[in-house]
């Protein structure tokens, strides 16, 4: 009996040994493989309309949304420089309408030439590779208009739809083929693909919405296909894609994705519904009133992400702002060690200046 018990610890001891070593090994594995986190340099001269800085997205998390955001002085004859950290392929976007996001690569450092003006547009150049060329050669306005560059009426959500399918295929080729040819690396081929399915899949999303509340407002018979086109478009890109939260387009997904859970809610009630955000309107609390809901459609990071930029877009858009202060010191009690948190107290030290 002794030697058995002596032979059951040591083939024990020996087992969780080499468990323990097994554990250690992967763990140095895994931290090998771990993704480098490394700093790219973005300089660069602006001419144009006068300003005195030039603001252009953040990196955090790997998130890219268009109101967290970092701003660069200009000197005096219009040069900037900033820098960037990042482990893999991302966007930084220049805060001008109709801008193509630049596209980084851990270590690099970049030069770009900005013009804007109100009359002309604007034009970013540089000497830049294949891979920004191509990318710049897609269309870039807010994917919330780009429907209108169809020569339909709006009402008109069957052709507007198949315009904007027929337009992500053709996209979606032209990328296959530039992998294919080896112009883009398999990174920023995912990241290039993500982005560009986000930013048409956004503008079903808004084709669908614009006709449901056009619908509504009117003969209140909404056609079973506006929310085909709806659910269609936001099961084609999930969130957990790797690459889901790069994508400038990411938040207005989201957003579209809020929309259609209110919307289709069996205990829905439109008239009720705009009865109550009139109310909660005046009483300064509309905000509020949005949020309360987003844990019903969004959990972990993404309802972190998706209450942040909410905040952060409502800022952008809506006057007065007399409820965002507490609704931001509700999100830092959530969330006290966000990320996010450094642009929301931004917002909120910019409130109180007045």
């Amino acid at each position: 009996m002794f030697f058995m018990y002596f032979y059951f610890k040591t083939f024990l001891f020996s087992a969780m040994n080499s468990t323990i070593k097994l554990f250690f090994l992967l763990l140095i594995l895994l931290t090998g493989c771990a993704t480098e986190q490394r700093e790219v340099v973005v300089s660069g001269h602006y001419s144009g309309q006068p300003r005195e800085r030039i603001a252009s997205t953040a990196t955090v998390n790997g998130v890219v949304h268009r109101y967290f955001t970092d701003h660069a002085e200009l000197c005096p004859e219009g040069s900037f420089s900033f820098t960037r950290t990042t482990g893999r392929p991302a966007f930084v976007n220049f805060l001008f309408y109709g801008a193509p996001s630049l596209i980084l690569e851990p270590g690099r450092e970049y030069h770009v030439e900005l013009f804007f003006d109100p009359s002309e547009g604007f034009e970013m150049n540089g000497d830049f590779c294949d891979v920004q060329v191509f990318y710049n050669s897609f269309n870039h306005q807010d994917p919330r208009n780009c429907f209108y560059e169809y020569p339909f009426d709006i009402s008109n959500y069957q052709a507007v739809n198949k315009a904007l399918l027929a337009d992500l295929q053709k996209e979606m080729e032209k990328i296959d083929s530039a992998y294919d040819a080896g112009i883009l690396s398999q990174d920023i081929y995912e990241l290039i693909k993500t982005d560009r399915q986000l930013y048409y899949q956004v503008a079903r999303t808004v084709v669908a919405s614009a006709n449901y509340l056009r619908i509504m407002a009117g003969d209140r018979m909404v056609p079973d296909e506006v929310f085909e086109i709806w659910e269609d478009a936001l099961t084609a890109v999930p969130t957990d894609n790797p690459w889901f939260f790069s994508s400038l387009s990411a938040y207005d997904y989201l957003l579209y994705t809020y929309w259609h859970h209110i919307y289709t809610d069996p205990d829905f009630d439109y008239d009720e519904f705009v009865k109550i955000r009139i109310e909660q309107r005046e009483a300064r609390q509309a905000i509020s009133h949005t949020l309360d809901r987003t844990p019903e459609i969004f959990s972990g990071a993404t309802l972190e992400f998706f209450m942040a930029a909410y905040i952060a877009d409502q800022y952008a858009r809506r006057q007065p702002h007399d409820e965002l202060p507490g609704v931001i010191a509700d999100f830092a009690t959530q969330y006290p060690d966000s990320d996010y948190l450094v642009f929301l107290e931004r917002i909120k030290t910019e409130l109180e200046k007045g």
